[in-house]
């Protein structure tokens, strides 16, 4: 098994690259590439560039267990054949959805291919795209407890009827949005109470829903 410090090490020695070198490459500072290499840090916002580069396949640098590299379908670039999905498997997302996330922990990233994200969800592989599991049934029979909730940011005024991952009252929550007669947060399971929204509290909206998964598997 490899760590990834010893990945970034491979890395610079089948280039034939010290650590100043390899940061340039990358464009980031040699202090990160020393964290890297300590072990201190796995920062990945920089593996697809760490990916361009070496010619390794991002999951070779997410899955330390992996010791034979699997060769991707095409080179990781925006024309790649696999789009890779922030996954925030602890349900912690803001909604500033990007930079602003990183003193929240950083996310996994689940691989797609780009036909897949337009038939599940309907959605362009270059849109802004999140995934985030779904704890308790206020959302039944359209959302089930465990689903993986697929959400887009797309800095659009909120739509009426539909549904948003969002921020209220310091809680992460699933719901409908309706806004008239006055702004609410709508559950689809009928024994939880609609939410009015106070007016001194507001609702930060992380992303409009465009669909659910179940990854429920059942070992024997």
């Amino acid at each position: 098994m490899k760590t990834f410090a010893q990945k970034i090490e491979e890395v610079l020695k089948d280039k034939n690259i010290n650590t100043v070198q390899l940061a340039e490459k990358l464009g980031v500072s040699q202090s990160l590439i020393s964290q890297w290499l300590s072990g201190e840090k796995r920062t990945r916002k920089f593996l697809k560039p760490l990916a361009d580069f070496s010619g390794y396949p991002i999951e070779y640098f997410l899955d330390d267990n992996m010791e034979t590299i699997v060769q991707l379908r095409s080179e990781i670039n925006d024309d790649s054949d696999t789009v890779y999905v922030p996954f925030f498997k602890d349900g912690v997302v803001s909604a500033g959805f990007g930079a602003e996330n990183g003193d929240l922990g950083e996310p996994d990233l689940l691989p797609f291919k780009p036909e897949d994200l337009r038939i599940m969800f309907n959605v362009s592989p270059k849109a802004t795209i999140g995934i985030i599991p779904c704890f308790g049934n206020s959302m039944e029979p359209t959302i089930h407890e465990s689903d993986l909730v697929v959400f887009c940011h797309d800095n659009q005024e909120p739509i009426e009827g539909a549904i948003y991952v969002c921020r209220y009252d310091g809680e992460l929550l699933v719901k409908r949005f309706k806004k008239r007669p006055h702004l609410a947060l709508i559950s689809d399971n009928k024994d939880y109470d609609p939410i009015k929204i106070e007016e001194f509290l507001s609702v930060g909206i992380i992303g409009r829903v465009v669909g659910s998964y179940s990854i429920n598997s059942k070992r024997f």
